[in-house]
């Protein structure tokens, strides 16, 4: 009697969200389907595309079994990374957005290791600004990240090292997630949010039992696109972050004290980043929101929150929050 045929099973599912980016689909899709292992799936999801992309989407899914695709209504990131969520089967689920790309092609063989090695339920990774102009790259992460720590059992001493040293930062992308804890937590994105990774990243941080984390950058995120939402640091994406730091507190004071700092902390962090994003904004009312949600600063386990503490109590908060708004703005 023959035995049941046994379907193979896909460890990793791409998930890549596309919006008009012809010019850098081609070299995002390339680079990943160059990878040393087969077991891995590519979800493009056309986000309601106005130039060429869902013919390239077309055209590759033609040419490889691997990739899948979408077409669906324009809905924002948020939505095509959760049509993507939708569609996934793979064992772990990683996000690339459609601008960016991966320069290892040994990138998921050697991440595979660590996860069959350590079962964590999410893995970091460090990536690299890449400036398309001369094609210089500065790294993102701090580089002196000491694994074991990260993969501590004891899962608060490892959210304390993570956040101390701005290793888990509300970016979806330098992830590879579990897709059952995904699942299991009905995990989805904000939609029509511009800050759509922050409480989603806030969240996995509460439902993962152990990480772990992969010390060579290979995320090559593009800087300085045209169009890019990156380049668009305005009113709504302050105010976005606000709505969800101010959410994010309410839900550090409902939980346990010590979970509670834990969360507050890590958006604590996010919520230095609004404040130096905040250059230019004359609303006021949005201005006075800003400045009440100031008691997060309280929650300082980051080494960065630190120094901003320190630089409130020599200056006050609108000499501080000038002073992040100038180093944001030399920084880009």
């Amino acid at each position: 009697m023959l035995g049941k045929k046994v379907k193979h099973r896909i460890s990793f599912s791409i998930i890549v969200p596309v919006y008009n980016v012809e010019k850098y689909l081609p070299q995002c899709i390339e680079n990943v389907l160059s990878q040393t292992i087969e077991d891995f799936e590519v979800i493009l999801v056309d986000d309601g595309s106005l130039d060429g992309c869902r013919n390239i989407c077309d055209q590759y899914a033609l040419r490889d079994k691997r990739i899948k695709t979408i077409h669906k209504k324009n809905g924002g990131l948020s939505s095509a990374r959760n049509a993507g969520l939708d569609m996934a089967t793979g064992k772990y689920v990683i996000f690339l957005d459609s601008d960016d790309f991966w320069d290892d092609c040994r990138v998921l063989e050697e991440i595979g290791k660590r996860l069959d090695e350590t079962q964590a339920d999410v893995l970091i990774f460090p990536a690299k600004r890449y400036y398309e102009a001369d094609g210089s790259h500065t790294n993102i992460l701090n580089m002196n990240v000491e694994r074991s720590r990260v993969m501590d059992k004891e899962l608060d001493s490892a959210i304390i090292y993570l956040l101390e040293n701005n290793i888990y930062r509300a970016a979806a992308w330098n992830k590879v997630i579990r897709r059952k804890l995904i699942e299991v937590h009905s995990m989805r994105f904000k939609e029509g949010y511009l800050s759509e990774d922050m409480d989603w990243c806030g969240d996995l941080l509460l439902y993962a039992k152990r990480f772990d984390f992969y010390d060579i950058p290979f995320y090559c995120y593009r800087q300085q696109r045209s169009g890019s939402i990156t380049s668009e640091k305005n009113e709504k994406l302050v105010a976005d972050k606000l709505y969800m730091c101010k959410k994010g507190l309410k839900q550090s004071k409902e939980l346990e004290p010590d979970k509670g700092r834990l969360l507050a902390s890590y958006y604590a962090y996010e919520y230095s980043v609004a404040l130096g994003l905040s250059f230019g904004i004359r609303n006021r009312e949005l201005l006075e929101q800003m400045k009440a949600l100031q008691e997060l600063l309280k929650y300082d386990i980051s080494n960065k929150v630190k120094s901003v503490n320190k630089l409130k109590k020599l200056g006050g908060y609108e000499l501080t929050r000038m002073a992040l708004c100038f180093y944001c703005k030399i920084k880009r």
